[in-house]
């Protein structure tokens, strides 16, 4: 498991060129991966377990053993505009939806420059990842 980075935001990072990346994650205690809007589905104690099946499931070329989402976000609220919000550590993170239809994420009153998602628990799952 040499080539996982850990990044600024505690996650670890495996890149398999310039624009595919494997990402481990911990949320409520569990540690997530995701790869194409690919997930896993049960969280493991340390990051270790699920770069294992990350690299198993997408080095290997078995996908499968990755579900096409995620399970619910948790800790998000709906707002009364029809967005969620949720506060984590030091993060206050609004998932707004665009008059284009697209949904995008603002974290610390910022929006993540170059995000678009077609689905609200897309955004919502990236702001998990944060």
């Amino acid at each position: 498991m040499s080539e996982w980075r850990e990044n600024s935001n505690g996650n670890y990072v495996y890149v398999l060129d310039s624009d595919e990346v494997m990402t481990v994650y911990q949320r409520n205690g569990e540690w997530f991966g995701v790869y194409e809007s690919r997930f896993i589905e049960d969280g493991f104690k340390n990051p270790e377990q699920a770069m294992a099946l990350m690299e198993k499931a997408v080095l290997g070329d078995r996908l499968g053993l990755l579900v096409k989402s995620a399970p619910m976000p948790t800790g998000w609220r709906q707002t009364k505009n029809g967005g969620y919000h949720c506060v984590r550590r030091d993060l206050t993170m609004t998932v707004k939806q665009a008059k284009s239809g697209k949904w995008y994420l603002v974290i610390n009153q910022m929006m993540v420059q170059g995000k678009w998602f077609d689905t609200a628990d897309e955004a919502m799952r990236q702001g998990d990842q944060y």
